[in-house]
């Protein structure tokens, strides 16, 4: 016997599944929405709401490739609709494509001029691009429209923070309290503020009341902490901070700020726990070894002290005070032959920096002196905790930056094919003709420092390289040049796909690796701005996104994957000038001066033209007090074409 069944779906029930999904999105049951979702699609395929909110759930999922596909999806059923584009720009947002984000915001602004969620989503994308002027501009329509949007008030408080605007952005922040008593992140980055402009009683009834809101925000804690400190009482500062590592007991800055303080208070043995704690998390940090050793030698556990400096050695041969102190305590367990190896060593760095001479035990004292290791903790401790706005820690002293790194991008060219950009601004090597030699027209790629390169790209040229025969640019090199584009424009997760998928290819593998490396460190730069200043912009199921607050934990700065490209790039292809000087500037973001130094003297040696090697390598050097080989690099940066290079040697070199 056989029976005729009818198709199921036919007989489903579209808008229940719809109500019933839009039910459990409200209630934040994302995944039994998304079933409901579905079910709703399979019935009527056709119809857009159903998927605009399973991407509001896949995205509060973390699943923003998903998100993103069902925006797309609602858009081209519903082209004219102004949230789709709104939370498309947020995704595309999370997902780092700027560029993209920067569209959808423009596009949905054009459709819901009046939107003030809209302007506060399109500043904040802008932060991420660092471009605080105009962010300030969006916040200023998003309170124009709605003069008491408190997030509006806080984010254009923030922007103004980093444009250095402080009294300004205290008034915004004043303000956001005001219209949201219980927002924590108002009254953390208020106190934050107040304590920059030394008003720390003003601070800690913020970090107080921060408290009351959330107990359990480690970072307000961290911060409080930092006034107790401030004020001198070491009791309530280790009493916060060591709630921080309860709260959050991965945090390295903060055993290392408690190791400290008890080494301060000769309390030796919690230090040394201390420290070991922070080199667990974090094997490569020297100062923790180096510290450590110093607490050893003060216990007398001399054979620990001579391990703890060893490994700090090891991690950087030329610390000459890892050396003088391993020589001392060497000296202290009869090893003579070892102490005077490790002297002589010092010896020999000191005099090839500054021809010092002194008796060991003179410059144990100046190594060991507290005021110089605390400012070396302060220097690495401004740094690892994020705080790189508004002015990078290496160059406070000297208020010039340094040329960024070097990415191969398309040159600019006229319709002849003539290059458009300075011939100091591009640079090729064999490598790199060989592969112009398979483009046609106008198209050429060059090294080019980030520095020069604008971030808006001709649509047409993309068009021109997508419609490109095969016969004449090959599939991978199409690719790869949108990769570039797409890096160009800070969309940085489509620029990444196009890489990894490209990876294998050895014609293209040096540029890969290359444009990586930039690539991972500017994503990771951004991340710690987010992460330490900017709000992100979040979707609910209501018709408002939320405005996400900070997050708590704070963390370290992350370049292991920038700087094994580099290694790669470098281990692979030696000869490649600008994977040195590309490590040279994160060796300087990481503090590493000398280091840097070495790696910009590599990539001058194998490409002697490069005047940016020879200006990052002057900025360095002054920092490191060097003025007079620092003023011989300028003028050699001057007469490879960088200009720059005058006004730094007006100001530090003609005296």
């Amino acid at each position: 016997m056989f029976c005729w069944v009818q198709p199921m779906l036919a007989q489903v029930n579209h808008r229940h599944f719809l109500f019933a999904g839009r039910v459990d999105l409200s209630e934040e049951r994302f995944v039994d929405a998304i079933r409901n979702f579905n079910t709703a699609i399979a019935s009527k395929p056709d119809h857009f709401e159903a998927y605009f909110f399973r991407g509001i759930a896949k995205f509060n999922l973390s699943d923003y490739q998903g998100a993103l596909y069902d925006f797309n999806q609602t858009i081209s059923m519903h082209p004219l609709y102004a949230r789709a584009y709104h939370y498309r720009g947020i995704v595309n947002d999370r997902l780092t494509n700027y560029f993209d984000a920067k569209t959808d915001f423009i596009r949905a602004l054009e459709i819901d001029p009046y939107n003030a969620d809209l302007y506060v989503a399109y500043g904040a994308t802008k932060m991420h691009l660092n471009d605080f002027e105009g962010a300030v501009k969006e916040y200023d329509m998003a309170l124009l429209i709605d003069p008491k949007l408190s997030y509006a008030w806080l984010n254009r408080g923030i922007a103004k923070r980093l444009l250095n605007r402080k009294e300004e952005a205290l008034d915004d922040m004043n303000k956001a309290v005001y219209h949201n008593h219980f927002d924590l992140d108002s009254w953390l980055k208020r106190g934050i503020l107040r304590n920059e402009l030394g008003d720390t009683a003003g601070a800690m009834s913020d970090f107080n009341q921060a408290i009351l809101i959330d107990a359990k925000n480690p970072l307000v804690y961290f911060q409080r902490a930092g006034i107790y400190l401030q004020n001198g009482d070491t009791t309530a500062a280790l009493n916060d901070y060591e709630y921080v590592n309860i709260l959050d007991n991965r945090n390295a800055l903060t055993y290392y700020n408690r190791a400290l303080l008890h080494s301060m208070r000769k309390e030796y043995e919690e230090a040394g726990m201390l420290y070991q704690e922070v080199i667990k998390i974090n094997p490569n940090n020297i100062y923790s070894y180096f510290n450590k050793g110093i607490v050893s030698y003060e216990m007398e556990k001399y054979q620990e002290a001579i391990a703890d400096f060893t490994h700090a050695i090891d991690l950087f041969p030329a610390f000459v005070g890892a050396l003088i102190n391993r020589s001392l305590s060497r000296k202290k367990i009869k090893d003579e032959a070892g102490s005077n190896a490790d002297y002589e060593k010092a010896m020999a760095i000191i005099q090839s920096v500054s021809g010092e001479s002194q008796k060991p035990e003179a410059l144990f004292s100046r190594y060991a002196d507290s005021a110089y290791f605390n400012k070396i903790i302060e220097l690495e401790s401004d740094f690892i905790s994020g705080n790189i706005l508004p002015g990078r820690v290496q160059y406070q002293q000297i208020d010039i930056l340094p040329f960024r790194s070097f990415v191969v991008a398309l040159v600019e060219t006229s319709p002849s094919g003539k290059e458009k950009t300075p011939s100091q601004k591009s640079y090729s090597d064999l490598s790199l003709s060989q592969l112009n030699a398979m483009l046609t027209g106008n198209l050429k790629l060059g090294y080019i420092s980030q520095t020069y390169l604008k971030h808006e790209n001709d649509d047409s040229e993309v068009e021109r390289i997508q419609s490109e025969d095969e016969s004449k640019i090959s599939f991978n090199l199409q690719k790869f040049l949108l990769g570039t584009i797409n890096q160009n424009r800070h969309n940085f997760n489509s620029a990444a796909e196009a890489y990894n998928a490209l990876i294998k290819d050895k014609s293209l593998n040096p540029f890969i690796l290359l444009n990586s490396a930039v690539l991972q460190f500017d994503k990771e730069e951004l991340t710690l701005i987010d992460d330490e200043y900017a709000n992100a912009v979040s979707i609910t199921s209501r018709k408002e996104p939320l405005i996400s607050p900070t997050a708590s934990e704070m963390r370290e700065p992350d370049y292991s994957a920038s700087l094994q490209s580099l290694d790669l790039l470098i281990y692979s292809y030696p000869d490649n000038a600008f994977a040195y000087y590309n490590r040279a500037n994160i060796k300087l973001q990481q503090g590493k001066h000398h280091r840097a130094i070495d790696d910009f003297s590599e990539a001058i040696r194998l490409e002697p033209s490069m005047g940016e090697a020879y200006y990052n390598r002057a900025l360095t050097l002054l920092y490191l007090g060097e003025n007079k080989l620092a003023c011989s690099d300028l003028s050699k940066a001057g007469e490879a074409g960088i200009a720059e290079a005058y006004s730094v040697i007006r100001k530090y070199c003609a005296k």
